[in-house]
């Protein structure tokens, strides 16, 4: 499950499960909505991120979302977690989408409330995109 959450500028997102790879899943799948989702699946990329701490890789695995669907012209549409390891810092995916220029520009996935977080049992990820 993922949902905007109030903010004064910006769209600030949380995805919430309980695995770790679903929450990865959940945050992708909002980037997608702010992205602009294509409806077709005629293309495809994969992409990984590893770091050395949980919240840079959640913001590096976003932002290469971002930038690969800009500079491939993808509208993604779905997304199969590949390995998304909190243990070992590093998640790899699986990007479906259509061959067409992204609707929306996302300047940045920023470092500003950043969250990600093992509450109780649920993981939750926080991040906020500048658009």
């Amino acid at each position: 499950m993922h949902r905007f959450l109030e903010h004064t500028a910006d769209a600030f997102l949380e995805a919430k499960a309980r695995t770790f790879s679903a929450a990865v899943k959940d945050a992708v799948e909002g980037t997608f909505e702010l992205i602009g989702k294509g409806k077709e699946e005629d293309a495809e990329f994969e992409i990984h991120a590893s770091a050395d701490e949980l919240p840079r890789l959640i913001l590096k695995i976003l932002e290469t979302l971002v930038v690969e669907c800009e500079l491939k012209k993808i509208s993604p549409v779905r997304v199969e977690i590949l390995e998304a390891d909190e243990k070992k810092k590093s998640i790899r995916v699986k990007i479906y989408g259509e061959k067409k220029p992204p609707k929306n520009i996302i300047k940045a996935v920023t470092y500003h409330m950043l969250e990600v977080k093992r509450e109780k049992s649920y993981w939750i990820i926080r991040v906020l995109f500048d658009i």
